[in-house]
């Protein structure tokens, strides 16, 4: 796009004035029903005078796109909104849901699309797998095509501004630093002949290739992020767009409510035996600082950055205009995983459940012990389950102890490694802020106080916990009427 026919919002110069960016503007979220897309929404309806929110939701289990919309603005995460808005009501009627299938070419139906080109100025594409044991083509055709068939879309918008499209720090895990750029090096050819090569596999050889073509990353998931990565910046440079890179996304620090969370994925999962008191040990390097962000911090972070890719669009000249890439982590305010424990516990109700816990989890540098443990629990869990099954009842435990112990393998690799990098963009786009932005924008990692961070998170898992099993509950008596 040449920035000549952007003729719509405000021409920033020097200084992010994110507000005035946002105001009447039209906003296309994909992903928005997931973690991190809820608190994008949220944030844009409290935090920012938006025209408009179109949402691309997928038809799932047969609910449709606006079905699901109105269940997610039930939900706790717009409390915030429905107790301090008086004017709530006409807020959540900005957010618009429309059916998409990222499966087609295209994406939405002609009437839709129409109304996309037409009105929408900014572009948050969040949607992806984030299942890293996927096999390797299922991976792309979500990761990689879906933002392939959007960004064709978004070229046509006749009022874009700006594009962010949601990556992860570790696209490029294979690499000990990783810089602010894209790193065009897909192997086997590139992503192109990668996908004609699984085209004429079956699922069995599918499966044993997705391991070849991995090499040294630990997951498809990060694979195919790092190939949308290359898309982007061979197919899309044109269009004012820039990769954002998140790292391990966890609960909020204080937005929307201390210790929000509504999934267990990652680190947050592998926290919930420690608030539940159960015993689980986790092989790892106690001494790995991983790179954190509480979601609150992550979203203030990619709506600035959408402001910085329209703010460089107008003002760097063409020859100069790279896509810009914004690695969010901070290096310096780290704790270790090691330390990680105690500070979960530190969040738990009484003295004696924080002590313990401290006993029954663990990050060991021994891969015997967790392993030894895992036995012990598998054991006991079939027992479990063998007893319920004598009154009658359906033991899930063999289930849990199975899902903690997948996660915990899928997430191995982040426990043994470290990386440092740079985040120049980041520090930029924090130094550009005005004051009034950077209350309203608070993603300064190096400001977290973990001590503090970590008071309400394991509140947060237990809420959601209980959340989940009232849902449960309620499908139960729903099937059983």
């Amino acid at each position: 796009m040449n920035t000549e026919t952007i003729d719509t919002g405000p021409v920033l110069e020097g200084a992010l004035n994110v507000a005035e960016f946002y105001r009447d503007a039209t906003v296309l979220v994909t992903g928005g029903t997931g973690f991190i897309g809820k608190v994008l929404v949220e944030k844009l309806l409290r935090c920012f005078e938006v025209k408009k929110i179109f949402l691309l939701i997928r038809r799932k289990a047969n609910v449709s796109a606006t079905d699901r919309l109105q269940q997610m603005l039930e939900g706790p995460i717009f409390d915030t909104i429905r107790s301090t808005a008086p004017d709530a009501k006409e807020r959540f009627a900005k957010v618009v849901a429309m059916d998409a299938a990222f499966d087609r070419e295209d994406i939405v139906d002609d009437v839709d699309k129409t109304k996309l080109c037409n009105e929408v100025q900014i572009v948050f594409h969040v949607m992806a797998s984030i299942r890293f044991n996927e096999v390797l083509d299922e991976a792309i055709a979500i990761n990689v095509t879906s933002a392939q068939r959007l960004y064709a879309l978004a070229s046509s918008m006749a009022e874009l501004r700006s594009i962010v499209h949601v990556s992860t720090f570790y696209a490029n895990c294979d690499r000990p630093y990783i810089e602010e750029r894209i790193y065009d090096d897909v192997p086997y050819g590139g992503l192109e002949h990668i996908q004609l090569f699984f085209k004429s596999l079956s699922v069995e050889e599918k499966e044993r290739m997705t391991r070849v073509v991995l090499g040294n990353m630990p997951n498809s998931y990060v694979f195919s992020k790092k190939c949308a990565e290359a898309m982007v910046g061979r197919e899309f440079g044109h269009l004012p767009i820039g990769i954002f890179r998140p790292p391990i996304v966890i609960s909020s620090y204080r937005e929307p409510e201390p210790g929000w969370v509504d999934c267990f994925h990652g680190a947050t999962g592998l926290c919930v035996p420690v608030v539940l008191g159960k015993t689980m040990w986790y092989y790892g390097k106690p001494e790995v600082k991983p790179f954190m962000s509480p979601v609150d911090h992550t979203v203030s972070g990619m709506l600035a950055a959408a402001c910085d890719i329209y703010r460089r669009q107008c003002t760097i000249l063409p020859v100069e205009k790279p896509v810009p890439v914004y690695n969010f982590t901070f290096e310096k305010n780290r704790f270790a995983y090691g330390d990680m424990v105690e500070l979960v516990c530190s969040g738990l109700p009484n003295v004696l459940d924080r002590w313990l816990s401290r006993i029954k989890c663990r990050i060991s540098p021994w891969k015997i012990f967790p392993q030894m443990l895992l036995w012990l629990m598998t054991l006991q869990a079939r027992i479990a389950d063998e007893i319920l099954a004598w009154f009658g009842k359906r033991g899930s435990n063999v289930k849990i102890v199975s899902a903690i112990t997948t996660l915990s393998n899928a997430v191995e690799y982040f426990r043994c490694h470290m990386w440092t990098m740079d985040n120049s963009n980041v520090k930029r786009m924090l130094s550009l802020l005005s004051r009034d932005d950077a209350k309203r924008l608070d993603f300064d990692g190096e400001q977290i106080d973990w001590r503090d961070y970590h008071k309400s998170y394991a509140k947060g898992i237990a809420m959601e916990l209980m959340r989940k099993n009232d849902r449960r509950k309620s499908s139960m008596a729903a099937n059983r009427a």
